[in-house]
């Protein structure tokens, strides 16, 4: 038998004598190396070059195994996708072939494949320029390309930049920039390609508004909101629905309610203090229907808006930040930590 053989498959021993028929190339054969989790298996194909009255394949290749027999068509391609785990793995199996003037010939197949994990594209939060439109891309596989795509208001696609002078070596950290229309970013959409085509998304909504409101005020060292706050709250939650209504068809939303105290009394009670205060307001928010995933968390003392020595009432410290987001607030400022509780 003297199938034709891709180079991938070159060197591979023929075992019998080839008829008349099979010298003329009875089948041509290729294999597809690299394969990636959700996307592609790797493959052993066969293209019959002339009509086959049977094509048997059997192949091992650790823990899984791919077949075919039968018929084949002149011009038609076997395809076998192998199902293996993550890793490399060696092929071993048999092909063989009997055409249809009763010719016969077989050889044993050898070959190495390998399946990545899904490709992992990470872009570092501190490199995101919105107003520069420049961020970093890293890849956990060589890489040849990086591209992104800008999401404005309504989900219209308003910019758009790649970097496609790889190769990249995974780890690299891998600038992208782009160009855009000027409106409001409301979402990056970034893709890697690896070296082998295949790719991994991230979407980034780097976006949070701070909702303007008036603070709700408790009677002292208490949490439960009185019915004469509720108008500021329910003032609140209008304007939140704005938001929710501007950007909710495009990016996730997610509520943030963040509590805060003066530094009157105790720095842990207060803590304590204000992170039932910001549960309270953020169960009154999920009671009045906002459907969407509610966080809270207390600061005490931490974040003063209007720094003051220990023991100083002050008012303006004594309130609460609610904030429409994608993504959990960066910590900094304000936020001095990202403990937030799920409601």
């Amino acid at each position: 038998m003297r199938p034709s053989l891709s180079p991938l498959l070159a060197g591979l021993p023929l075992l019998l004598a080839a008829s008349p028929a099979l010298a003329q190339d009875a089948v041509k054969m290729d294999i597809v190396r690299v394969g990636q989790v959700g996307q592609a298996s790797p493959a052993f194909i066969v293209k019959a070059q002339v009509g086959l009255d049977d094509l048997t394949v059997n192949l091992k290749c650790g823990s899984a195994t791919a077949s075919q027999k039968g018929a084949v068509a002149s011009g038609n391609t076997v395809r076998l996708d192998l199902d293996v785990k993550v890793g490399q793995h060696t092929c071993t199996g048999r092909l063989a072939i009997r055409a249809k003037d009763g010719s016969e010939g077989e050889m044993p197949l050898k070959f190495d494949v390998t399946m990545h994990p899904p490709l992992s594209v990470h872009v570092p939060r501190d490199t995101v320029d919105l107003s520069g439109r420049s961020l970093e891309v890293v890849l956990d596989r060589p890489a040849k390309e990086v591209k992104v795509e800008v999401v404005g208001p309504g989900g219209v696609v308003i910019g758009n930049g790649s970097n496609g002078a790889g190769p990249f070596a995974a780890g690299q950290s891998i600038p992208l920039s782009w160009t855009d229309s000027g409106d409001e970013a409301i979402q990056l959409r970034v893709v890697g390609t690896d070296v082998d085509g295949f790719w991994g998304q991230v979407d980034l909504s780097p976006w949070a508004y701070e909702v303007p409101h008036e603070d709700v005020v408790f009677e002292s060292g208490q949490a439960v909101i009185r019915p004469e706050e509720t108008p500021k709250l329910e003032a609140a939650l209008a304007e939140v629905g704005k938001i929710v209504e501007k950007y909710g068809a495009v990016a996730k939303i997610n509520l943030y309610v963040a509590g805060y105290t003066d530094t009157v009394g105790p720095a842990a009670s207060n803590v304590t203090l204000s992170r039932a205060r910001a549960k309270a307001i953020a169960s009154w928010f999920k009671a009045q229907g906002f459907d969407h995933p509610i966080y809270f968390q207390g600061f005490g003392e931490q974040g003063l808006a209007v720094a003051t020595p220990d023991e100083t009432d002050e008012a303006a410290n004594r309130r609460a930040a609610y904030i429409v987001a994608a993504e959990a607030p960066p910590v900094g400022g304000a936020i001095p930590s990202k403990d937030w509780k799920k409601l």
